[in-house]
């Protein structure tokens, strides 16, 4: 039984379950690179430095509402390369934000 809840929640992101249907990738700054490349986002992520020094991370996830909200935690310091849907989703929220702030 364990296995199969694993199955069915353990592979994508946070606490939404569900086999990953999208792989994040998400690109941090020499400032924040230092701190995000020590920390686990999933037991299935791969990082690497780029050229430039910064942290680009890839974690496999179902349904972006959990990671939307630790890509919006680390600010100005990440952008998302992939997918574009996901881009389009931090662009739309960052944008409300900027609305509230008038």
């Amino acid at each position: 039984m364990g296995k199969q809840i694993e199955e069915a929640f353990g592979g994508s992101y946070g606490i939404y379950g569900g086999k990953p249907k999208h792989k994040a990738v998400l690109r941090f700054s020499i400032h924040a690179s230092r701190w995000v490349a020590n920390e686990e986002w999933h037991p299935d992520q791969v990082g690497e430095f780029d050229a430039d020094g910064r942290y680009i991370l890839k974690t496999p996830y179902a349904d972006p509402t959990e990671l939307i909200m630790d890509i919006l935690r680390q600010g100005h310091h990440v952008e998302v390369l992939e997918p574009a849907e996901l881009h389009r989703e931090i662009q739309k929220e960052a944008g409300l934000m900027m609305a509230a702030y008038k």
